[in-house]
């Protein structure tokens, strides 16, 4: 038997995948295990004040394999490999991993906006 807590914010950055750039309002979500019997699995205002710090560098921001300039205000954050949902959730495991103990999964759900949502879970 395991306790967790799952701790939720709402940020907005852009991506360009398959040669497309848009944004997205994402869900990121972020789940930590602790003992069952103990008081606080892990401070809730913390990992959502992590959650913030991990994807601040992307706002204002499309990530991208190219560089094709501004987007409507967007500048542009070159990676080694395709900024697709799964390799977002990637990045922000490996930032996250380091920082919080008992982490068991991050979680990235991909804007509620219109008329479908797609959520990709990275976990232990």
């Amino acid at each position: 038997m395991k306790l967790t807590i799952t701790a939720s914010i709402h940020a907005r950055w852009g991506h360009r995948v398959d040669d497309l750039v848009h944004t997205h309002a994402w869900g990121v979500e972020a789940t930590v295990s602790g003992d069952p019997g103990c008081d606080k699995v892990y401070p809730a205002d913390e990992l959502e004040a992590r959650l913030l710090a991990a994807v601040e560098p992307w706002s204002g921001h499309y990530l991208t394999v190219t560089d094709v300039g501004e987007w409507k205000g967007y500048t542009p954050i070159v990676w080694d490999r395709e900024p697709t949902v799964e390799e977002i959730a990637r990045r922000l495991w490996s930032v996250l991993e380091e920082q919080v103990p008992g982490l068991e999964e991050v979680a990235l759900v991909e804007s509620t906006e219109f008329d479908r949502c797609r959520t990709v879970r990275l976990g232990r």
